[in-house]
Parts: structure tokens; C-alpha cells; sequence
């Protein structure tokens, strides 16, 4: 009876965490499928803080850690010793220096936006315009990602996605060979006669 409890205990935590992984990538698989009118851009943080903490950057005021989803209009600064890299999807990326401040707003076809401090550097798919000017009404030079060095790398696809179905898959399959398995030492015999 004992055994019968604990089997069905374990039968229903994996089919809540086989429910869970199909929820989660089921949303990731929508958010990345479809086109949205409202553009979203991811954001990568690298570098080192003076206390030893995860890096960050200022989003709009908030702390915000590599892979936060940045939406147009938003505001984004870098502190001393640390980069940022603001990923618009197919319209490119803008690639922040230590101690920059810009205001970005993208679409489809343009990359704009006011570069209060430091430096940043556009790297624009082909068709998308840039316009970020500086205070002084400097425009900044974009650098199409024709002629970006770094071919992928960082700044390609994550594939945190396909690793974590795969990991859920591999945890279900365990799950269910544990549940299942034979156990022949509890197993009580009676002679025929």
C-alpha cells in the first residue's frame, strides 16, 4: 500500500513538471514564431562591478541583468567597467561602452534614439536606418552587420531554449523509467500445490 502511495506521489509531481515544460517552451516557441507589432529587444551585460556582484545596467532607472527584454523608448546606461549589448531582433543590435547613457527607440526599419554619454556603436541589418544623435546633434556612425567581425558568437540565436526542452526531456525519461522499473525484491512467491 505504501509503495502504491509513492508511486502515484511520484506519477503526479511528473506529469505537474512534464505539464510545466511544456508550458514554458510552448510560450517561448510562441513569443519567437510570431511577429508582434510591438518590437522587443533582448539585453546582454558583461563586465565586472566593484562589489564582485553580477554586472547590470540601469533600464529605465531599474537594475537590469543579461537577458532582460528591452521595448522601444526605453532608456539604458552603463556604469564604469561594465558593456552592454541591446539585441533588436532582425533590425540589429547597439553595442554600449563603460559609462554610456542612451534613450533608444526602434522598429522594423529604423534605430533612433539620443546617446547622452559615452559611446555606443549601431550595428544595423540592411534597409534599417539609424538615427542616434548625441547632445551636440552628432549623428553616430552606424556599422552594418555585414561588417560586423563577430559572425554569431554573442550576438547570435540562444539556444537556452532547444537545451532546456532537451534537459525536460531527458528529466521526463528518467522520471519514468524510475516509476516504472521492476521492483522483484518485495516480491512474494506462493508455491502451487
Amino acid at each position: 500500500m505504501r509503495k502504491n502511495f509513492y508511486i502515484n506521489w511520484l506519477r503526479n509531481i511528473t506529469a505537474a513538471c512534464l505539464a510545466m515544460m511544456i508550458f514554458t517552451t510552448s510560450s517561448m516557441i510562441a513569443l519567437a514564431a510570431t511577429e508582434k507589432k510591438s518590437l522587443m529587444g533582448e539585453i546582454t551585460v558583461s563586465g565586472q562591478t566593484t562589489n564582485g556582484t553580477a554586472p547590470f545596467v540601469l533600464l529605465n532607472g531599474e537594475n537590469a541583468f543579461t537577458g532582460r527584454t528591452f521595448f522601444s523608448n526605453g532608456t539604458i546606461t552603463t556604469s564604469e567597467n561594465v558593456t552592454s549589448t541591446v539585441k533588436l531582433g532582425k533590425a540589429g543590435y547597439v553595442s554600449l561602452s563603460p559609462n554610456t547613457t542612451l534613450t533608444l527607440s526602434f522598429d522594423e526599419k529604423t534605430i533612433s534614439g539620443t546617446l547622452v554619454a559615452g559611446d555606443a556603436k549601431v550595428f544595423n541589418a540592411e534597409g534599417v536606418d539609424v538615427n542616434i544623435l548625441n547632445l551636440n546633434n552628432t549623428a553616430v556612425v552606424p556599422v552594418s552587420k555585414a561588417q560586423d567581425d563577430d559572425k554569431g558568437g554573442v550576438f547570435g540565436n540562444s539556444a537556452v531554449g532547444p537545451v532546456l526542452v532537451f534537459a525536460g526531456i531527458v528529466a521526463a525519461a528518467v522520471i519514468l523509467v524510475v516509476v516504472n522499473r521492476n521492483d522483484n525484491n518485495n516480491l512474494v512467491v506462493s508455491p502451487v500445490r
